[in-house]
Parts: structure tokens; sequence; C-alpha cells
């Protein structure tokens, strides 16, 4: 059993395709890019995940790559059956659980993995405020609409593209009122340093896809490309969700991973 919220959809008999989001988000930032897939029919089987103390999913004492990635294979294993097969495609920290699953030791055959705008290198600065969002108290509000408009700002899920509903799965009902629903303490563990993740890609055996878009304020290509050792496709025209303003370009490494 798990508490792994897990959603899927399209073509059954289709490649399994599952999509993991970033720090702070939810399943739901990639509604743009499975609208896309739809619009071309691109025929797959998506899956997409609310990653432990995120979203829909509860909360964990573990949240290592290790951890993350036991959670989501587990949940998989339930809807795919053991020794699945399927693609991964992964925003920042979902990049990271990807490229942990890929390893080979979760019972989950990984045909390709497309890595999105994964951080591999942070300043003193950035590692502090990691730090303080962490023991940061949490902020309840008294109505709905308030927590659902933060958690659009955190996660990203603004705009026409994303309705109150997809908001909601971010928040809950807490102390009389509503607070966001992640948990702050996955802050508490500190991002993977360059060799850590040099390492890991090492373990990765499929083909592998990396992407940042031109715009990202924190990810120079060329240290991504250096820290994972393959090439990356820089993608115009976008910062770091690049899921959420360039849909398209996700959707043409998804058909890409795909072969299509």
């Amino acid at each position: 059993m798990t508490d792994l919220h897990l959603e899927s959809g399209g073509d059954d008999d289709g490649p399994a395709v599952l999509f993991l989001h970033g720090s702070g988000a939810s399943g739901a930032v990639w509604k743009p890019v499975l609208e896309r897939l739809r619009e071309r029919g691109t025929r797959y089987r998506w899956l997409v995940a609310d990653l432990p103390g995120h979203g829909r999913s509860g909360h964990r004492e573990d949240y290592s790559p290790e951890g993350y990635a036991g959670a989501v294979s587990t949940a998989l294993a339930g809807v795919l059956g053991e020794n699945a097969s399927l693609n991964v495609v992964g925003h920042s920290l979902g990049g990271m659980v990807g490229m942990t699953i890929a390893d080979g030791t979760y019972g989950v055959t990984v045909e390709s993995l497309t890595v999105i705008a994964m951080k591999v290198s942070w300043t003193g600065e950035e590692l502090a405020r990691r730090a303080a969002t962490a023991d940061r108290p949490v902020r309840i509000f008294p109505g709905e609409e308030e927590a659902r408009e933060l958690f659009g700002r955190v996660s990203g899920l603004r705009g026409p593209a994303f309705t109150d509903e997809d908001r909601a799965g971010g928040i809950t009902a807490r102390d009389g009122g509503y607070a966001l629903s992640g948990d702050p303490g996955i802050a508490k563990a500190g991002p993977a340093t360059g060799p850590e993740l040099a390492a890991r890609m090492r373990k990765v055996t499929c083909p592998v896809e990396l992407a940042c878009g031109d715009h990202d304020p924190g990810i120079e290509p060329a240290d991504l490309a250096r820290v994972l050792g393959h090439p990356v496709t820089v993608l115009p025209g976008a910062g770091h969700n690049v899921h959420i303003e360039r849909p398209g370009l996700i959707a043409d490494l998804v058909e890409r991973a795909l072969g299509r």
C-alpha cells in the first residue's frame, strides 16, 4: 500500500510515460503538456504522480532520492504491475527522482529518461534560503481562495491553463483554516551535490535527454552537460517552468523519447 497520489490515462495499450514534477509543485503542472500531446493524437499511456510531501500525497520522514524513488515505484507496481516498463520525464526534483528510479534497482525498467531544468550547483545564499524554508511557520488562511492563490504562485499553476480545482490539489484544511498541503520538511534534506548527481547518472543505462530553458536563471546548460555527462537541449523562450511556459517543446521531447 502507498499514500502516494498517482493518476493515469490515455491509451492503455500504448507506451507508458511517467511525469514527475519539481519541488513545491504537484502533478497538475503537467496539464498543458498532456493537452498538447492529446491535441497531436500521440498514442501513449500517461502517469502523473504527486511526489511524497507534495500535493495530494502523504508526508514522510524520508525525502532522500531513494525515499522518493521507492514510494513512486511502489505506486507504479500497484498500477502497472511488477516489472513495469516505462519512459520517465522529470522536472527539477522530478529529474533526480527519475534518475534514481532508472538505476535498475526499483523493479522498473526505464526505457528513456528526460531530465528538464535540474539544478546541479547551489550558492551559499541559495542553500540558506532553502534551509530557512524548512523552519518557517506554516501559514494558515481563513479561506480556500487565499491558500489556492499561494499554491499557484509557489507551483507555477497560474494563468488560464489551470483551474481552482488544479490549485486545490495543493492545499488542505488545517487548524480552522487552510494551508498548503506540502511538507515544509522536504527542504531539510539538502540538495544533491554535483558529484552525487554525476554518480547517479552513471548508473542510468537507458537513453537520456537533458533540457533546460534558455532563460532559466538558475541553470547553465554547460554546467548541466558537464556534471551529468550528456548534451543539453536548450529550449528557446522559456525559463525554469518550461512545461508550463512552452508545453509544446516538452511534448516534442516526449514524442522524441517515444520515437515518434
